[in-house]
């Protein structure tokens, strides 16, 4: 069984060679707050988060 990385353990080279589960990238945009906009199951792009 495949153990799962934690955040830090990604690194860039992981990201260039799409390494990277969607689950893993969502992890790292909303540490960094950043969000996916999806419409009807289609990805429609990334927002960052307003902090108010």
């Amino acid at each position: 069984m495949k153990r799962e990385r934690t955040i830090r353990e990604i690194t860039f080279l992981n990201l260039e060679h799409g390494e990277v589960t969607l689950y893993e990238l969502n992890e790292i945009y909303k540490q960094l707050g950043f969000y996916f906009e999806v419409k009807r199951g289609v990805f429609k792009g990334m927002k960052k988060e307003k902090i108010h």
